[in-house]
């Protein structure tokens, strides 16, 4: 089934002490561009994450977003790298003794030299919470794409319909054209008053035929349309696919609208233009 480009997906997870919260926005794009926001200090956590987003999508633009906070929830959980401010402590008190200062260091000197730093965890120690809280929010952009695209399959699905009636009418009234073809050959010839051969008559008749004859156009359109048709019922990415049918059909619905010289065929030619662009701009969202 269609995948439309456009989602939503959140998902949270708390695990080892973290609070992770992820947010993923797609929308439309001709290739997979990636971004992860709010990451520029773990570059190591943004690559695992945008990799499985690749695992995840084929064709769309893909923004996530990653809040990675201490979880205040669990009771022994340490807000500052303990080891770092008894590192820090030991230096400034160090420093006082060699100024021969009568008091100790105190809480607030240490903070203000920057000893209080928040907790740090390894990116491979985080990585399992931001993991889960990812694959929730991948689970839930799919199944809105998926049920945008289930919309977008129906319409596409509306409009091939559409064209299959056109391409029937022009196809019934090829036989029309051709005899109209034999009876305007015939009026000439008798407002010249010419003598022509019945053979050559008919020579030029079939040259006309030839010329104004658009039935391969017309099977080549109906097997766009039968594969186009089959696409929409696939579960592979297939708006790449489908964006080159749209074009093969706007080629084939300009070579009849040329060369088939009839006013009710003219007129269903602009329909079927009208058709074929609105398949076309309804393609540019199906991934």
């Amino acid at each position: 089934m269609a995948r439309s480009m456009t989602g939503f997906g959140s998902g949270t997870a708390r695990a080892d002490g973290w609070h992770a919260e992820v947010t993923i926005r797609t929308w439309n794009h001709r290739f997979l561009s990636v971004r992860t926001r709010s990451l520029g200090d773990r570059p190591n956590l943004q690559a695992k994450i945008e990799e499985r987003a690749k695992e995840a999508f084929q064709r769309g633009e893909i923004g996530i977003w990653l809040s990675l906070q201490p979880d205040l929830s669990v009771d022994d959980r340490a807000l500052f790298d303990h080891t770092a401010a008894h590192a820090a402590y030991k230096e400034i008190a160090r420093l006082a003794s060699d100024l021969s200062l009568a008091e100790a260091p105190t809480l607030e000197e240490l903070i203000r030299v920057g000893g209080l730093q928040p907790i740090e965890e390894a990116d491979e120690d985080v990585w399992p919470v931001v993991l889960e809280a990812l694959e929730e929010a991948l689970a839930q952009a799919t199944l809105s794409r998926r049920g945008e695209g289930a919309i977008l399959a129906e319409e596409l699905q509306r409009l091939l319909g559409e064209l299959t009636e056109h391409t029937a009418f022009v196809t019934q009234r090829l036989p029309e054209i051709t005899s109209g073809l034999r009876d305007r050959l015939n009026e000439r010839v008798a407002e010249l008053q010419l003598n022509v051969d019945e053979e050559r008559l008919e020579s030029e008749l079939v040259f006309l035929v030839d010329r104004f004859d658009v039935q391969e156009e017309l099977v080549r359109l109906g097997s766009h349309i039968e594969r186009a048709g089959a696409l929409l019922e696939s579960e592979d990415p297939i708006g790449k696919e489908l964006d080159f049918i749209s074009q093969e059909l706007l080629r084939e619905v300009n070579t009849i609208g040329s060369k088939a010289r009839d006013s009710e065929v003219s007129s269903r030619v602009i329909d079927m233009k009208l058709c074929v662009e609105q398949f076309r701009e309804q393609v540019q969202n199906v991934e």
